[in-house]
């Protein structure tokens, strides 16, 4: 670690644009000043994080504000207006160490430093800008880190030869740059409650602590004694310094090894009297532990004995209680007894009455549902009597009045139906006549005496060939069923009619 903070520096660079300015700056340590190039363009920008001071053929240029530090942003402008310098806003911090610093008792120390600063020139804090302008062409990086280093080594050796070397450890601060603490459990404990010997607990350790303390208290003002030191001198520069942190004291390794020689013993001789103690304690508390026992057991058999007396009597007691219990549950049973046979008898003689209530109101009901019913059959029987006359008789009259509109309409039609019933019989006449002019089997008979006509009939029959296989027998038989009386007789061939 000490290599890399004696490496380290504050220096400028040239850059090629703008746009990688604000990168640089978080990456590189100790770069404070950027010079970008310029395209021949009508325009240029300044980043974010940074001053921007600006020129024009060489010459310093103002913006139009006044302000000669240029904001961030776009602005136009031929070539030659350029932004020469680009300072970080950032703050830095600076390490550095400081060897050789020789303390109050002459033993040679190193001292290791981390400074944080920043440039001045921000109006938003009510800085002047032309502190930037100031420290860019008269301070510089590399005369700042020069300055730097001298002030702090300086500062450093004349505080380090004001303390011895077991008190140079108070110098050192955290982070922060606050004064670390000295830790001090033992001494911060209260004793006064603690069992054991108080004169064992006295391990001679409360003296190194004092000096420790002590030590602390001296070194405890030394780092802002030098922040503001430095700020007198560097702020008309246009450096703030708000933090000197005092990171580490390294002392020769021959002192090293002697005060952890001197710890150890010192820890040996406080492990010592601790187990001195310890076992001490741990004797005492057994003797305690087995007079504590022994009390118990004694209070134990003590009350055993009266919890045995108690018991008894308790025993007495209850044995007596579950004798009256008995008798009272015998009497409270026999009572139970005679009330449930007393609730009992008087339940079923209610329950015969309710019956009897029952059936009286059932035959009432009963009664007064048949005679309804009667009576309400009997109406219905009248009213359907009635309406059956009612309809008989409209039927009746409906019948009569039918009969009277057919006599009528028969009395009117009466003639036409009769020329009708003649024309009709006359023409089925006609019809009969016509068949049978064209049946050629027609047999004409002139007389009167119907069996003479049954045997020219017959004769007329025989005399042809059957159509069929019918016989003579079969054929008389059939005209003994014919109509007779008739002049005319029919031929009886299948295929004709008659």
């Amino acid at each position: 670690m000490a290599d890399l903070r004696d490496a380290m520096h504050l220096y400028s660079k040239d850059v090629p644009t703008t746009g990688e300015v604000a990168k640089l700056f978080g990456e590189e340590k100790g770069l404070l000043v950027c010079r970008p190039g310029r395209f021949i363009r009508p325009w240029f920008s300044v980043p974010e994080g940074c001053y921007a001071l600006v020129t024009r053929f060489g010459q310093d240029a103002d913006h139009p504000s006044g302000s000669p530090v240029w904001p961030p942003g776009f602005h136009f402008g031929p070539p030659w207006l350029k932004v020469m310098n680009l300072v970080s806003k950032q703050s830095v911090v600076f390490n550095m160490p400081v060897k050789g610093c020789k303390t109050q008792d002459n033993v040679t120390v190193q001292i290791n430093l981390s400074i944080v600063f920043r440039i001045m020139g921000d109006e938003a804090k009510g800085e002047d800008p032309s502190l930037v302008r100031n420290f860019v062409y008269k301070v510089t990086p590399r005369g700042l880190e020069q300055q730097l280093k001298d002030a702090c080594e300086e500062a450093t050796r004349t505080v380090a030869r004001s303390l011895q070397h077991t008190e140079v450890y108070g110098l050192r601060t955290d982070m922060s740059g606050k004064r670390q603490k000295v830790l001090q459990p033992e001494a911060e404990t209260d004793m006064t409650d603690l069992e054991g010997d108080q004169g064992l607990r006295n391990l001679g350790g409360s003296s190194d602590a004092d000096a420790a303390a002590s030590a602390a208290n001296k070194g405890s003002d030394r780092a802002d004694a030098m922040r503001r030191g430095l700020n007198d001198q560097f702020m008309p520069q246009g450096v703030a310094v708000s933090d000197v942190i005092i990171t580490d004291v390294l002392l020769p390794d021959v002192i090293v090894q002697q005060m952890a020689e001197k710890t150890g013993i010192i820890a040996q001789n406080a492990s010592q009297k601790m187990n001195q103690e310890y076992e001490m304690l741990t004797l005492k508390q057994t003797e305690e532990v087995e007079t504590l026992k022994q009390r118990k057991r004694e209070e134990r058999d003590k009350e055993r004995q009266s919890g045995d007396q108690k018991v008894n009597e308790i025993q007495v007691q209850l044995d007596k209680m579950k004798a009256e219990t008995k008798v009272r549950l015998a009497k409270i049973q026999q009572e139970s007894a005679v009330t449930v046979q007393g609730i009992k008898a008087e339940g079923e003689l209610k329950v015969s009455k309710l019956e009897q209530q029952k059936l009286a109101v059932l035959s009432e009901m009963k009664a007064k549902a048949n005679a309804e019913a009667q009576k309400t059959k009997a109406e219905t029987d009248m009213f359907e009597m009635e309406k059956a006359s009612e309809a008989r008789l409209n039927a009746t009259r409906n019948e009569a009045s039918a009969e009277e509109a057919m006599a009528r309409a028969e009395g009117v039609a009466a003639p036409y139906v009769e020329a009708r019933k003649q024309f009709e019989t006359r023409h089925k006449q006609m019809k009969v006549w016509e068949s049978l002019a064209k049946n050629p089997q027609l047999v004409i008979s002139g007389e009167d005496n119907p069996e003479l006509n049954a045997i020219l009939l017959s004769d007329a029959i025989m005399s042809d060939k059957p159509a069929s296989g019918d016989t003579k027998s079969s054929v008389l038989a059939e005209m003994l069923v014919m109509q007779r009386g008739s002049k005319v007789m029919l031929n009886l061939a299948k295929d004709t009619e008659v």
